[in-house]
């Protein structure tokens, strides 16, 4: 369901600079919003409009053209006269839907988290960042955290002059609250990855916010068409779970309507959507055949297709298949337990600023670098713990000038080579502080074992990260 909000929140983005491109991305013409930036971005490229290239890049992605999106965010991060810090904010912004997009959740929450937190970041670019914590959240059954980031994307959205930032925001909310009803229901109780949820979402309390800030919307700044459509497809769903059969025709006259997207990933993510709520209600005919659907809209394999596996499960044993059945379900457990083991360990729930947890660090900036250069980034993992490491040093390991390294750092990360190695020793330092054992070892102790040797530095360095001295982290 991502696509839906990464449409809208493009348009938020976009809806001063591009109009003609943000009302088609509202009223779900992806194909449309495309062309609009194509024009505008010059047909040839030779005097491209860099805003317009975001705004390309964006609609590639919605539309499954992951390698145009990726060249495009490259063209524009490097056409955009930004400042360092600006382009860490883009760079990470960019990095982050494209790993969304690829269902690689920790490492586009780790983009998120950092902008989330990060004092160059503007209000919408935050309250964008947060809405896409609350997706991962939500995607992986942590649905208390998804909810404590909904809250936070709502405190930001009433800061904000349109209206429709604070809809985006409540719109996700019932979203998830439908979809984790659906989950939950008795009939799916042993769709084991959502019966851990911590939470259960109150879908008649988001409904009813949801309708009162469509009410208050004013004709200016009209609830978006897309939004819309999404808000009857969710009653729809509700009502198909409730064992309403009738609504089973009503989804598929939506769904087709949704065909002009030509969005196909969620064309397909749409139908197992579908699935499950006939499942719910006792509809295996019709599960049966909006799976069959959606494996044919998109016949691509994703990672992490776990609710498309559970439907395969459920529908074999209904219909008494009991050997494909078990296949099936082993199959889906198998790839529940590895996501929870691949993505979890890294993700943060977000209280206002982000919560550290145990684990390794996502690595969201190899992600954005090219191949050759992310090697050099691997070396600078490997080793910031040497106090005497130099670009010089990272540079001569793969071969290239130490020019070359600083203008790729700065191109594509918005921060040079000796900003990412002084982030890694921080983000070390923290850790650490945040641990019984590194409290105990003292402040500057555990920062020379990180490979910073300046008190001065280093307090000056992790408040600026971390909006706080070394010396709170030690209280917490």
């Amino acid at each position: 369901m991502f696509q839906i909000y990464f449409a809208l929140i493009s348009a938020q983005t976009h809806s001063d600079d591009m109009p003609s491109y943000a009302r088609a991305m509202r009223d779900g013409d992806f194909g449309g919003a495309r062309q609009h930036a194509q024009r505008l971005a010059g047909a040839d490229h030779g005097a491209a409009d860099a805003p317009a290239l975001q705004a390309l890049a964006d609609a590639a992605l919605l539309l499954g053209h992951e390698e145009d999106a990726e060249e495009h965010y490259r063209r524009a991060q490097k056409l955009l006269r930004l400042s360092n810090d600006e382009l860490r904010v883009l760079s990470c912004r960019n990095a982050g839907w494209q790993a969304l997009s690829l269902h690689r959740y920790s490492a586009a929450m780790h983009c998120f988290s950092r902008n989330a937190q990060d004092g160059a970041a503007g209000a919408a670019q935050k309250l964008e960042a947060v809405l896409g914590v609350a997706l991962i959240h939500h995607q992986l059954g942590q649905q208390a955290a998804c909810d404590e980031a909904l809250r936070h994307a709502r405190e930001l959205a009433g800061g904000e002059p349109d209206g429709r930032w604070a809809l985006l925001a409540d719109l996700l909310a019932l979203d998830c609250a439908v979809q984790l009803r659906i989950r939950c229901s008795a009939g799916l109780r042993d769709h084991v990855f959502w019966q851990s949820a911590a939470a259960r979402g109150d879908h008649h309390a988001q409904w009813q916010r949801l309708a009162n800030s469509m009410a208050a919307s004013d004709a200016r700044r009209p609830a978006p068409e897309l939004l819309a459509q999404r808000h009857a497809h969710l009653a729809l769903l509700l009502r198909l779970a409730d064992g309403e059969r009738d609504a089973a025709g009503a989804l598929a006259s939506q769904v087709e309507r949704s065909r002009r997207w030509n969005c196909v990933s969620y064309a397909g993510s749409v139908q197992v959507e579908i699935a499950l709520a006939a499942l719910a209600g006792e509809q295996v005919d019709l599960a049966e055949q909006a799976l069959q659907r959606g494996q044919r809209a998109d016949p691509r394999a994703h990672r992490w297709s776990l609710d498309q596996r559970y439907c395969q499960a459920k529908i074999a044993m209904l219909k008494g298949n009991s050997a494909d059945a078990l296949r099936f379900y082993a199959g889906y457990t198998g790839e529940a337990l590895q996501c929870l083991r691949m993505e979890t360990q890294v993700i943060k729930a977000l209280d206002g600023v982000v919560r550290e947890a145990a684990g390794p660090a996502s690595d969201d900036i190899s992600a954005r670098l090219p191949a050759k250069y992310r090697r050099a980034y691997r070396y600078l993992v490997d080793n910031y713990r040497n106090n005497d490491l130099s670009t010089g040093e990272v540079a001569a390991h793969i071969g290239v000038t130490e020019r070359a390294l600083q203008m790729a750092f700065r191109e594509r990360l918005g921060m040079s080579p000796t900003a990412v190695l002084r982030r890694l020793r921080l983000d070390a330092v923290r850790a650490e502080l945040l641990t019984a054992d590194g409290a105990a070892d003292g402040i500057l102790r555990t920062a020379n074992r990180a490979g910073l040797k300046s008190r001065s530095s280093l307090i000056r360095g992790y408040r600026k990260q971390f909006n706080e001295a070394p010396s709170a982290s030690v209280c917490r």
